[in-house]
């Protein structure tokens, strides 16, 4: 017959010898394993490419010179871009600030080192780009504001790209002061006075009341 006292010491021993095999699994590492491959196989993961949607600082060494030149050269700006999922030798540019839309469209399919270049408008971006840029104006309506002109300024040299639209105003308000590094659908409002050098070079944003009907 098992005495209390031999029941109780086997309990400890068999504690002691579970503890020890899971000391040993997460030693090895299996633990580590498992929560990868659980990760991994969640819904919508992606197991082909983890750049997507990246910054344009973040293409191939090897081809970033020329997608640099061959957007200036043709007058767009490279907002974002992926490796097509289907075709890995291919790479999708989505491109804004498109001043002549026929260029673009011949340059589909264009061959830079070993990538086939596909371009394709990002037309939500600039559109969000233009409902700030004339509710900005918009705002100039009302001169407590004080508003001079606006300007877009697209950085995609960051890792992180920043969207600012900088307001020009002829001396500083309570209005505009409180506009002042504020957020509007993903655009940094940077207010500045007159009298201060533009820091950016950008084309300037059009003034709606400008264009003819």
């Amino acid at each position: 017959m098992i005495t209390d006292s031999q029941k109780k010491l086997m309990t400890v021993t068999l504690i002691f010898l579970i503890a020890i095999f899971f000391t040993y699994l997460w030693i090895s590492g299996f633990f580590q394993t498992s929560m990868t491959i659980l990760n991994n196989s969640s819904p919508g993961a992606s197991h082909n490419y983890s750049d997507l949607n990246a910054s344009p600082s973040k293409l191939p060494s090897g081809i970033k010179p020329d997608i640099e030149k061959v957007s200036q050269e043709n007058f767009f700006v490279v907002n974002t871009w992926e490796f097509d999922p289907e075709k890995k030798d291919t790479i999708i540019l989505f491109v804004i600030d498109i001043r002549n839309e026929s260029a673009v469209a011949d340059l589909q399919g264009m061959k830079i080192k070993n990538y086939t270049i596909t371009l394709i408008h990002d037309s939500e971006f600039d559109k969000t780009q233009q409902e700030v840029s004339d509710y900005l104006w918009n705002l100039g309506k009302n001169p407590d504001y004080q508003i001079n002109a606006v300007w877009m300024s697209v950085n995609r040299l960051n890792n992180l790209p920043e969207n600012n639209a900088e307001v020009w105003v002829y001396k500083s308000t309570p209005e505009n002061e409180k506009l002042d590094n504020t957020m509007i659908k993903g655009w940094r409002i940077r207010v500045y006075p007159v009298s201060s050098p533009p820091l950016t070079t950008q084309t300037p944003a059009i003034n709606p009341s400008d264009i003819s009907p």
